[in-house]
Parts: structure tokens; C-alpha cells; sequence
């Protein structure tokens, strides 16, 4: 029975997932990449014009996005000089972000104000003392115009070699467990950038350099090995980060990340797991803060089939979820002996990124940037290595208890 239950939940996953990239992400394609040395914004009352200066020609792709609604430029992976002044926009562009968005491809989302069409796109040559020039006009557009524009999203499964369940159980002949860190955003999806009193490191570069740090303790030990779904400053969708952990047949699975909300004082880390239903608010706000990540970072989301989801929670997910739980419950008491925890400190919150999981899962906010004093200690060494211990123990002791079934 258990082994058709596996068959069910392979389909069902290749179905849901689609297309995944399910491979860790490649090292640097490009040995030097174009260099953007500066963003440039004009506008008149009709007309925005979005500008970067570079280094070297580059390739493009635009389209457009609703709800909200924005316009997304694909190019060649490149090397952004600064932050641009905190990427505030002019005319009819609201605000912009920018990041790696995969080997080889770097995306800018220009949020806009209202419905836009690109009237024009192109490259300037240098001249004289001035880099290329990378160009986009934007005009005004009327709804109806703008929304037969929009790209629309496919919800037909790609085909994908990747997804075929392997040859064999990778778990035979294992000696060490093996553990999947997920920092969460990434590339063009900063996450939650803190308070108004303290701007710190984005949660994009808190919950990478804090990763690094939770791997070096658990490979120390010698009975971990240790896969990160990203190990530079690069985008991945919700799926394409659980489905490296189901392909490599994980025994655990951690989503790392670092809150945010209005009331500057509350700090303290949380770890959620699961559930259909939040255990309270702020479980179902973050769900549904993180849940939109993909959306946020330009990437539409497909819908999600409803049956699909139900069979994969159904005949797969209460176990799942029920040894997530354990791990959760192992890992509050250790936390608590470095960090601060926040009152009821495990909750549960239906998070796309532990969905679709046959691996124990959880999501681990290391606190809150919001308040100054979590900003500054989750960037802190010792914060980072005291936390990567508690995981170790936590995972010593979940892995003593439960027997994980192959």
C-alpha cells in the first residue's frame, strides 16, 4: 500500500511542481558580467523613461505583469554597482528591485502606477566618456489594452528529466543524514528590509549569511551532509526550493527567514510547520506575506490544483507533517537556550514552501527585523554559530527518536 502511495504522490508532484529547476544553483556563468554602474529615471506627465548605464551590450526580454501590475525586464546576468538610492521610483514607475534571477539571467520589476505599454527598448553605443545605455520608454495605456498584453501564465506541465523519480533509493547505503537549508528570497526578492528606525541587511542576506553559518555546525559533526537551495544572492520559486529536497530524498528540510511586523518591540524567533488552517493572525499574515514572494519577485504564480494538493496532503502529508511537528517540538527547547523565542514559540501556518514535501519540513524565523536589537545580533557570528548548534542538537535528538521511513 505504501509503495502505491509513493507511486500516487510521484505523479502528483510532477504534476504540481511542472516544470522545477530541482538542481542546486550553478556557480557564476559568466567569468566578468556586464557591470550596471548606475539607474536613471525621467518622466513628463505621459512619458517614463527607465535608464541603466553598463559596461557592456547586453540581451533583453520584457513583459508585462497585472495584479499587480508591473513590467519585467529579463537581461543578461549582470553586476549591480550600488543599491540606487533605496530603488524609489519617478513618473509612472512606483518603486523597482533587481537581482540574479538565474544563471545567466538577471530581472528588474518595475512596479507602475497604472496600466503602461513599453513604447520603446533599446541600446545606445558608447559615446565619448558614456557606457551602453539600456533604455525603456513607457507610455500610458488604457486597462483594456494593457490586460490583453499581459503575459499569461501556463499551466500545462513542462516536460522535465529533472522531475523523473531517481533509479534508486538514494537513501540506501547513506551514513550521514542528509539536510536541505533553504534561505528564503533572493536575487530580485529582498524580503523584509526592517524598520523605519534601523535599516539593516536585507532578509535576503540575513537568512543566507545565517545558513552558511547552521551548515558549518551541522557538517562539523561529521553525521550531516548539508545542501543549500541557494548559496548566492539568487531567486527560486516556492517549488523549485521543496522539490531539491523531495529529488535528493532529504530527511529534513529547513526554510530559514526573518520576520517582520508593525509593532517595533516584538522579537524573538518562531518555528512554523504546516497546517491548512494558521494557529493564529500573524501565522496566516506571514503565510500570506510569503506565499506571495513569487508573485512579488515578478514571477506569477499558477494556479494551484486543488485535487492535486488535496491527494498530496491526503495520502502522503499527515505523516509528514506529524514528524515535522516532532523535529519542531526538538528544536523550540534548544533555541530557547541561546535566543529569545516568542511566546507559544512553534505555530503552524499553510506556507507554500512546505508544501508538496514528502520530507519533515519546517520554517524557522530567526527573529525580527523590525526590532534593532534582533537586526543586529541574527548578523552577529556568534548569534548565527549558537543557532547552528541548537539545529544539531535538535536534529540529534529528532534523528535518535523517529525512524524516518525509506
Amino acid at each position: 500500500m505504501k509503495q502505491f502511495i509513493r507511486k500516487i504522490f510521484k505523479y502528483c508532484l510532477v504534476f504540481f511542481l511542472g516544470g522545477a529547476f530541482l538542481s542546486v544553483p550553478a556557480t557564476d556563468l559568466l567569468a566578468n558580467p556586464p557591470e550596471v554602474s548606475s539607474i536613471r529615471i525621467g518622466h513628463t506627465k505621459n512619458n517614463t523613461r527607465f535608464v541603466l548605464d553598463i559596461d557592456k551590450k547586453i540581451k533583453f526580454n520584457i513583459f508585462t505583469l497585472a495584479n499587480p501590475n508591473r513590467v519585467v525586464i529579463d537581461i543578461t546576468e549582470v553586476e549591480w554597482k550600488s543599491d540606487y538610492g533605496g530603488a524609489s521610483g519617478k513618473g509612472l514607475i512606483d518603486k523597482y528591485r533587481f537581482g540574479l534571477f538565474k544563471p545567466g539571467t538577471s530581472r528588474i520589476v518595475l512596479d507602475v502606477k497604472e496600466p503602461v505599454r513599453v513604447h520603446k527598448s533599446f541600446i545606445i553605443n558608447p559615446n565619448k566618456n558614456k557606457p551602453y545605455r539600456f533604455v525603456i520608454d513607457l507610455k500610458k495605456e488604457n486597462k483594456k489594452n494593457f490586460e490583453a498584453s499581459v503575459k499569461k501564465p501556463s499551466l500545462r506541465p513542462a516536460k522535465n528529466p529533472r522531475l523523473a523519480e531517481p533509479d534508486r533509493d538514494l537513501k540506501t547505503g547513506r551514513t550521514k543524514k542528509l539536510i536541505v537549508l533553504d534561505p528564503g528570497h533572493g536575487g530580485h526578492d529582498p524580503g523584509n528590509l526592517g524598520g523605519k528606525k534601523y535599516r539593516g541587511f536585507p532578509e535576503k542576506t540575513v537568512v543566507l549569511s545565517a545558513s552558511r553559518a547552521i551548515k558549518r555546525e551541522l557538517e562539523k559533526t561529521g553525521r550531516y551532509d548539508v545542501i543549500m537551495t541557494r548559496n548566492r544572492d539568487i531567486f527560486l520559486k516556492h517549488r523549485d526550493r521543496s522539490a531539491i529536497a523531495h529529488n535528493k530524498q532529504a530527511d529534513l528540510f529547513i526554510s530559514v527567514h526573518a520576520d517582520s511586523i508593525a509593532n517595533p518591540k516584538v522579537r524573538g524567533a518562531t518555528v512554523y510547520t504546516l497546517s491548512e488552517k494558521a494557529s493564529d493572525h500573524e501565522a496566516a499574515a506571514l503565510a500570506a506575506r510569503e506565499n506571495k514572494s513569487d508573485i512579488i519577485a515578478g514571477m506569477d504564480l499558477e494556479e494551484e490544483i486543488h485535487i492535486v494538493q488535496s491527494i498530496l496532503i491526503d495520502l502522503v502529508m499527515r505523516e509528514t507533517m506529524n514528524l515535522s511537528s516532532s523535529f519542531a517540538n526538538e528544536l523550540v527547547p534548544q533555541l530557547r537556550r541561546v535566543v529569545l523565542v516568542r511566546t507559544r514559540p512553534h505555530r503552524t501556518a499553510n506556507l507554500l514552501v512546505l508544501k508538496g514535501l514528502d520530507v519533515p519540513s519546517i520554517l524557522l524565523e530567526l527573529g525580527y527585523l523590525t526590532n534593532i536589537y534582533d537586526a543586529k545580533i541574527l548578523m552577529q557570528k556568534e548569534t548565527q554559530q549558537d543557532i547552528g548548534r541548537a539545529i544539531v542538537k535538535a536534529a540529534d535528538r529528532f534523528f535518535n527518536k523517529t525512524y524516518v521511513a525509506n
